[in-house]
């Protein structure tokens, strides 16, 4: 699923992720009215939201991994 953020340069802030670009665009249009009188500010955008870190993905490789090492090492470890 695709996440979106606004920034505005101007003001240096980027909201947080939300899941439409439509949601996006309505902060945006929001911020604009409330601090630009409804002009787009230079370096304001819409972008890909960051995935937060570690990913589910890289979790999961890295719980199995340690879980074939704890196994291994209780068997043959003694």
């Amino acid at each position: 699923m695709a996440n979106y953020q606004y920034r505005c340069a101007a003001c240096g802030i980027t909201w947080d992720q939300v899941t439409t670009k439509r949601q996006a665009e309505e902060e945006r249009e929001q911020h604009r009215r409330e601090c630009h009188g409804g002009g787009a500010p230079d370096g304001d955008g819409i972008g890909p939201g960051t995935a937060p870190w570690p990913s589910r993905g890289v979790l999961v490789i890295g719980l199995l991994v340690l879980a074939l090492f704890l196994f291994y090492n209780g068997r043959h470890g003694q």
